[in-house]
């Protein structure tokens, strides 16, 4: 595997086992820093969101019996004593935390209960990149992350090839709430990668678990 550090403020970058072309090494360390900054940028304000199979202890002040340790379901319940199924996925681990203890409340099992939800082990998560990309395939979303930057899953996927159209850049999702149907975007990722261009917040694009990125071949 292709290992590489990246330091989001200096953008020093160590990468090992890796031949670049003087072109291609140009474009994916304009990518890892574009990807680092793009990092720095969300990580303040991206909480994360309870998904299925994350594992968590559900602890209940006081009640040693309502205590259980759990993976969360394929439908993102979790199996609660005296209450049965509680929906949590798609929720921090506050709000998590705050849905079940008005449960116990509303079912009139507890009237102040204190619940504490803490996450044991992240359920792996990853995007698959295709294309013309060096290394076609899957690449992990780092533990405790919604998603990532599109830059920094092309990044993983080894970079773009010297034939990507990277103008054009398509992610398509079927993990969408309350639809069946596969959506796609058009990302420009050359636009990302100007470093005339100043990066906001609100141009960063962010790819969730189970998105394809396609990456097109440039038509000379």
């Amino acid at each position: 595997m292709h290992a590489f550090n990246i330091r989001t403020r200096s953008c020093r970058i160590r990468l090992y086992h890796w031949i670049f072309s003087s072109s291609i090494y140009t474009l994916i360390l304009s990518l890892l820093c574009s990807a680092g900054f793009a990092i720095e940028a969300v990580s303040g304000n991206m909480v994360y969101k309870l998904s299925p199979f994350d594992l968590v202890l559900v602890s209940v002040y006081g009640q040693q019996d309502l205590h259980s340790e759990q993976r969360i379901s394929d439908q993102g319940h979790l199996l609660i004593p005296l209450l049965g199924e509680v929906p949590v996925g798609g929720r921090t681990v506050s709000e998590a935390a705050k849905s079940i203890e008005d449960s116990f409340v509303e079912e009139g099992y507890l009237r102040h209960p204190v619940v504490t939800i803490s996450i044991k082990d992240f359920a792996p998560k990853v995007v698959t990149v295709l294309g013309e990309v060096e290394n076609p395939g899957s690449v992990e979303i780092p533990p405790g992350r919604n998603g990532i930057p599109v830059q920094l899953a092309i990044a993983g996927a080894g970079g773009f090839t010297g034939t990507a159209k990277i103008s054009e850049v398509r992610v398509s999702s079927g993990n969408v709430e309350g639809s069946d149907a596969a959506q796609s975007k058009v990302v420009d990722i050359s636009k990302l990668l100007d470093s005339k261009t100043e990066l906001k917040k609100e141009d960063l694009f962010i790819v969730h678990p189970d998105d394809i990125i396609f990456v097109p071949r440039r038509i000379f």
